[in-house]
């Protein structure tokens, strides 16, 4: 198994680990804001940081960097992704869904696209140098640090959210 196989193999299976925490969320709570506290500060951004805005950034994020990313050229910088109308203008969680896992099908067909040349190259990404495998590994652990994100926001509106690693796929080797 190749670097890259590892890798959609263990990205495949988290982004869809992501659809089962959404599944389990009514509109309120997808709309849900914090409870700031001591343990938790989140300063003056609380009111954005709910289970939709997390959500909503994570898909725009990852079709924004997956799709640009044979286009950035060696050396160059993957620039920061833009909120997309089309992500942003859903209402409900069940075609927010829809829409992730049409976009994460997507950015899957990408990545089976990707070359070496896209992989092995230097890139800047927020001040740091990578290379296009070290991105996607960084891809994979923005994906992590904001669905912990979400299991919190989850946890503070009542609600188990499932474990984390548990993956939809219990009989394929994983990575």
């Amino acid at each position: 198994m190749t670097e890259l196989e590892r890798f959609r193999s263990l990205f495949d299976q988290e982004v869809l680990h992501a659809f089962d925490y959404l599944q389990l969320i009514d509109e309120s709570q997808w709309r849900g804001i914090p409870r700031d506290s001591e343990a938790l500060y989140l300063g003056t951004r609380i009111n954005k940081i709910t289970i939709a805005a997390l959500a909503r950034h994570l898909a725009t994020a990852e079709s924004h960097w997956i799709s640009r990313l044979p286009q950035v050229p060696d050396n160059g910088s993957m620039p920061m992704a833009e909120k997309d109308p089309a992500i942003e203008a859903v209402k409900t969680v069940p075609s927010f869904i829809a829409i992730y896992e049409k976009r994460h099908q997507e950015n899957m067909g990408r990545l089976a696209a990707l070359r070496e040349k896209d992989l092995g190259k230097p890139l800047v990404f927020a001040g740091r140098r990578y290379t296009g495998m070290g991105f996607l590994w960084s891809v994979m652990g923005h994906h992590a640090y904001h669905l912990g994100q979400m299991d919190l926001l989850m946890r503070q509106q009542d609600l188990e959210a499932p474990e984390y690693m548990e993956w939809r796929e219990k009989d394929r080797i994983l990575g």
